[in-house]
């Protein structure tokens, strides 16, 4: 609310926010000055309802509107709480699960969107029944003199995580922890106020909640967007969007540099101007040394600098930022050993792990045995735990999941680390002051006394046969008959399994397909593959932000729920 204002005062008509409604020429603006009086008079509406202190869901998809509505819940002094708008009847369930998890009695949405979600928050649902306030209707008319904010609101949102192994959790973000990281990112990727940052994250999500539109506000910067169902549709549209307002930055998982290099040919190309775009950034999801070689080979025409790429890393329960680039600019690749690769992104090999850079400032990283709570030595693999001003309050209404992951103790050689640990769950090492992410903790494979990260398993599968989607593999393992085994599902590229309209679908050797990743694993991963099924284009079940989630991937294997492109007899073999 603050800053907004401050804006508002020094710098009214100055444009905030644009979002390309249609991806490129339908452009909305809001000014600094419009965005405060339009979040004034919903947040009056809000304090009004009796919704100060109170988390009101955004149930609104990437727009202005959602803008508005999260500086009007702070006018109000409520704590907004960014949802997904459900596309399926899974999705819905996970809705009602954050809205009695939140107990949230509000929920800003158009009366299209209520309409949709009907039994959502329902008694049917297990929830109490919501109060919906259209934002739009509520933003136009009335006063906001009377919203009086409420500057000793600590909690400043909810950011539920994607509930990929279990029940959705809410993620306690405080103003301060805001404030703090906002600091961070525009330390580490020099914002200016003249600046135009850009993006198609969703904005229920932290990295296009906080990284885009907060950064936005924070720096003084204009931020323009557009939905992350346009840029799916027609990947080019971002890279567009780019060259024509002439953004510093953006910031996208590894799978959008990934689908812009396969996707967008010579005529796109050919109007693109990325000499502009000096931070992409890239985290969310695991680095591929590839992905980024690739999309830089690919758009070096357009002006695009390798040296441009970030890789980042961070999470919900750290705010967002936790590492980010170094003064060098370098990339370093390594292997699991932390041997050196490479430090040249287009001369990396397809494998070994990409540096997501340093801490800043008062952050605090270790990498730390998960079992013995204790650091490890010698650039050895370990769980990342962190100590940060970012480092959120807990999870909502949930004590004992806070404690596990809020409160670690680490364990030096006096017996104590000195204070609660963030335990982030993702395993990784160090490298000359640089983390490397080499995975989650849970998605451990370990067979036979061994361990095996899955990334290292899906890389090998991905590039066995072009048949093979990119980003579109999950190594899981499973019990069979008292033993742990491996299983690799992977998705076919989209044009040998969903054909265009009136097209033939490519003819491919399923069986041969198999065999290839099944040599290709066993070669380089040293296991063997217990099954390996091919999926139609899709069919991996995915986090709200966009990532694959191989826990849900393993559930619908062992549930027989997976889109498979293979025969229903076609029975799992040992390799």
């Amino acid at each position: 609310m603050t800053v907004v204002r401050a804006h508002a005062a020094l710098r009214a008509d100055a444009i905030a926010y644009t979002y390309l409604a249609d991806g490129q020429s339908d452009a909305r603006s809001l000014s600094w000055s419009e965005l405060d009086a339009r979040a004034a008079r919903l947040g009056a509406a809000l304090h009004g309802q009796g919704a100060a202190g109170e988390p009101v869901l955004l149930a609104l998809p990437s727009g202005l509107a959602f803008i508005e509505s999260l500086f009007a819940c702070w006018y109000a002094g409520a704590i907004p709480v960014p949802v997904s708008l459900p596309l399926h009847q899974r999705a819905k369930h996970r809705l009602n699960s954050i809205i009695g998890d939140a107990r949230a009695r509000f929920a800003l949405g158009s009366p299209e969107t209520q309409a949709r979600l009907s039994t959502a928050g329902s008694a049917e649902g297990g929830v109490p029944p919501m109060h919906w306030i259209d934002p739009n209707a509520a933003a136009a008319t009335g006063s906001g003199a009377e919203c009086p904010g409420a500057p000793d609101q600590r909690v400043a949102l909810l950011q539920y995580t994607s509930g990929s192994t279990g029940a959705p959790r809410g993620v306690i973000v405080t103003h301060a922890n805001l404030m703090h990281n906002s600091s961070l990112i525009a330390e580490a990727f020099g914002c200016q106020p003249g600046d135009t940052i850009a993006g198609w994250l969703p904005l229920f999500h932290d990295m296009g909640l906080i990284g885009l539109i907060l950064q936005a506000a924070f720096t003084g910067q204009r931020c323009v967007f557009m939905s992350p169902e346009r840029f799916l549709m027609r990947p080019w549209l971002w890279l567009q969007m780019i060259s024509d307002y002439r953004a510093c930055g953006s910031a996208a998982p590894n799978f959008a540099y990934e689908l812009c290099a396969e996707k967008i040919g010579p005529e796109h190309k050919a109007r693109l101007d990325l000499s502009c775009w000096r931070h992409a950034l890239n985290g969310s999801e695991p680095l591929r040394p590839k992905s980024l070689a690739r999309f830089a080979a690919a758009f070096r025409s357009c002006g695009f600098r390798p040296d441009a790429f970030v890789p980042c890393y961070g999470l919900a329960e750290s705010t967002l930022f936790v590492t980010g680039p170094t003064t060098q600019r370098r990339i370093m690749v390594r292997d699991a050993d932390g041997r050196r690769l490479s430090d040249d992104i287009e001369a990396a090999a397809p494998g070994g792990y990409i540096s997501c850079g340093r801490v800043f400032r008062d952050t605090r990283l270790a990498i730390v045995d998960p079992q013995t709570c204790r650091p490890v030595d010698g650039g050895g693999i370990g769980e990342v735990w962190l100590q940060s001003e970012s480092v959120c309050d807990g999870y909502w209404n949930n004590p004992e999941a806070t404690a596990a992951t809020f409160h670690g103790q680490l364990k030096d050689e006096s017996g104590t680390g000195g204070g609660n640990w963030l335990r982030t769950g993702d395993l990784g090492f160090m490298v000359e002051g640089e983390l490397f992410i080499t995975g989650r903790l849970r998605d451990l494979i370990i067979i036979a006394g061994k361990n095996h990260f899955p990334i290292d398993i899906e890389r090998t599968a991905e590039t066995a046969d072009p048949v093979i989607a990119a980003s579109g593999v999950a190594a899981f393992s499973v019990d069979v008959d008292g033993a742990e085994r491996l299983i690799i599902a992977a998705e076919v590229r989209r044009e040998y399994g969903r054909p265009r309209t009136g097209q033939a679908a490519p003819d491919f050797d399923a069986a041969a397909v198999r065999g290839r990743i099944r040599t290709a694993v066993a070669a380089e991963n040293e296991i063997a593959a217990h099954h390996v099924v091919l999926l139609r284009p899709g069919a991996l079940p995915r986090t709200s932000s966009g990532k694959v989630s191989r826990s849900a991937a393993r559930t619908a294997y062992l549930n027989q729920t997976l889109d498979k492109m293979e025969s229903p007899i076609d029975a799992p073999t040992m390799a």
